[in-house]
């Protein structure tokens, strides 16, 4: 009962970090700094349960983080699950052929996906909505993948921090825990 707690705790603290997160980054963040980019903090929970779990746990958190942050979109939720079911394939990619487990390596993943978040965006709006994006705005999603790497670093530590609390152990490189390999 108490590792199924601290499982389920796990995944709530994961999801309420995330939502504060995002509640600054559409709020706060806009009193601050006016009309300048803001970084999309969210992407680090995405990047982290991508790279530092197993895949069906990722697969759960994506639609969970989906669902949790669909509110602070103006994106259709079918349109933002795909973008964001589309990354979590493409950071499984990655892990499968490039991976070591730094916070260089998880600042590198954060600025990929902040990066590739508009242009998947982009192509699924050209393919699926009435009414596609016009506009590029591509200096403003470099900046934005530029932000969220820097904010990436302190919010890896924060997010071992939970691990730490709960308890969660991070599986190897190859999706299986540790204890899998001891004798």
């Amino acid at each position: 009962m108490r590792e199924t707690s601290l499982i389920v705790s796990n995944y709530v603290l994961f999801v309420l970090l995330t939502q504060l997160l995002s509640g600054v980054q559409c709020s706060l963040w806009l009193q601050i700094f006016g009309p300048f980019v803001a970084p999309q903090l969210w992407v680090p929970t995405l990047v982290y349960w991508t790279f530092y779990r197993r895949p069906h746990e990722g697969l759960a958190m994506t639609y969970l983080l989906t669902i949790a942050l669909a509110s602070l979109t103006a994106m259709p939720f079918s349109l933002f699950l795909m973008v964001n079911l589309v990354l979590f394939c493409l950071g499984l990619f990655v892990k499968t052929r490039i991976y070591w487990g730094t916070s260089t390596f998880f600042m590198l993943m954060c600025g990929a996906f902040s990066l590739f978040f508009p242009w998947v965006h982009w192509l699924f709006s050209l393919m699926v909505e009435n009414n596609p994006i016009q506009g590029l705005s591509i200096f403003d999603w470099i900046m934005q993948s530029l932000l969220t790497t820097l904010c990436s670093l302190p919010l890896f530590y924060l997010l071992q921090k939970i691990d730490d609390l709960t308890q969660k152990e991070i599986p190897t490189e190859m999706g299986a825990s540790q204890d899998e390999f001891l004798p």
